[in-house]
């Protein structure tokens, strides 16, 4: 769904439109940045996650939008409901990951 003028783009109903790069007939094609982590990537090539959107840089990642969605939503469920971390970013959510999966290897 594109806003008055055709320079942003509805991904997510948790996130402001998106400003386009590069505009395209077939919406799956247009360009955006990744509101996660920043990289350009096709509409067509993000994914969701409650509400939050990454692409294939940051979605699949040790350390990326998945694990650190799943880590909040078992381990710091206010964290995950309020969704700050997605705020942070990819790089920030990255550094901590090393912590994160120590406590996820505790658990086992």
């Amino acid at each position: 769904m594109r806003t008055r003028g055709g320079k942003y783009i509805v991904i997510s109903l948790k996130q402001p439109p998106i400003p386009i790069i590069k505009d395209d007939p077939d919406e799956m094609e247009v360009i955006i940045k990744c509101p996660y982590c920043g990289q350009e990537t096709k509409v067509g090539l993000t994914y969701m996650i409650s509400g939050f959107v990454g692409c294939k840089n940051c979605y699949f990642e040790e350390g990326g939008l998945f694990d650190t969605t799943m880590y909040l939503k078992r381990f710091d469920y206010p964290s995950y409901v309020n969704g700050g971390f997605y705020n942070e970013g990819y790089l920030a959510n990255k550094k901590k990951w090393k912590e994160r999966k120590k406590k996820i290897e505790q658990q086992y």
